[in-house]
């Protein structure tokens, strides 16, 4: 056992003025006593997580963009950390996502043009050896083109994820440019971004479950669902952002039109780049 008074911590040996230490804020907890008191600090710890859970995912979704301003406001103990946060339901929603366990499709043009039919013949002729080559060498490392669009999939989903996390710090850039006026500083505007890709992967999860459901026998009338989700979403992107900047209708549909539009650019170049990176990874030697 400790040699320290069990007035003091136990990590650092600050006195202690309540169950935390005010220098390190580990909980004076005595693991040489009873399990009992190691289950029930556990249970303690894990029902404050959760508690906080539940509490963020509500305001979160109850309330657009409320979750940031009380973040920025200073009520942060209450609420999980926005990166965190983030981090926590994209990994649910990518896990739901593998276990969904898509069928890809890959469809093979072959563009078998006789001699002489057209100027370009003989160039097509070699794209098409080459194509041959690469089908050959596909076949040969995974069986078949299915299963080559097996791994294409996941080798794209593995990557995407992070591409995802690399676009967040532009969204808040895009939204320090739109909002030049605002005295928010950049952190501000990262707060938000990660609230809104939070909620925005929240809305993916339930999406992909509903796609699930649907495909049980009887229930495919589900599928109606996934038009609402996804004009919830849009109606919960623009008045998160008119609750955090506090601009006026008008000002605040524009600027939603424009943030989006661009936003949209740089997640194609992101999906663009993506895909060719899985496409090189999967058929690389």
């Amino acid at each position: 056992m400790s040699d320290q008074a069990p007035d003091s911590c136990r990590n650092c040996g600050t006195p202690l003025n309540g169950p935390y230490c005010s220098q390190c804020g580990q909980r004076d907890i005595d693991y040489h006593q009873s399990i009992g008191t190691v289950f029930r600090d556990f249970l303690d710890s894990f029902l404050a997580f959760d508690g906080k859970v539940i509490e963020t995912l509500w305001l979160l979704l109850s309330r657009p963009g409320e979750l940031t301003l009380r973040f920025l406001q200073g009520q942060q103990i209450r609420f999980l950390n926005p990166i965190r946060f983030y981090v926590s339901v994209s990994l649910v929603f990518f896990l739901v996502l593998h276990f969904a366990r898509l069928n890809p499709t890959l469809v093979v043009i072959r563009d078998d043009l006789p001699a002489g039919q057209h100027e370009g013949a003989s160039s097509n002729q070699q794209e098409s050896a080459e194509d041959q080559q690469l089908e050959a060498k596909i076949i040969g490392k995974y069986g078949s083109l299915q299963g080559f669009g097996s791994h294409l999939v996941a080798e794209f989903v593995e990557r995407l994820q992070w591409m995802i996390l690399l676009c967040v710090p532009i969204y808040a850039g895009l939204l320090k440019l739109i909002y030049l006026r605002n005295a928010r500083p950049y952190l501000a505007h990262l707060v938000f971004a990660f609230h809104l890709h939070s909620a925005f992967f929240v809305c993916a999860v339930v999406q992909t479950l509903v796609r699930l459901l649907s495909q049980v026998p009887h229930l495919d009338w589900v599928k109606w669902a996934i038009g609402l989700l996804y004009l919830w979403l849009v109606v919960y992107l623009f008045r998160a952002q008119r609750t955090v900047y506090g601009q006026s209708w008008r000002k605040t549909f524009l600027k939603f039109l424009a943030l989006y539009f661009a936003y949209a650019v740089v997640l194609l170049v992101a999906v663009t780049v993506t895909g060719m990176l899985a496409f090189y990874l999967t058929t690389a030697a």
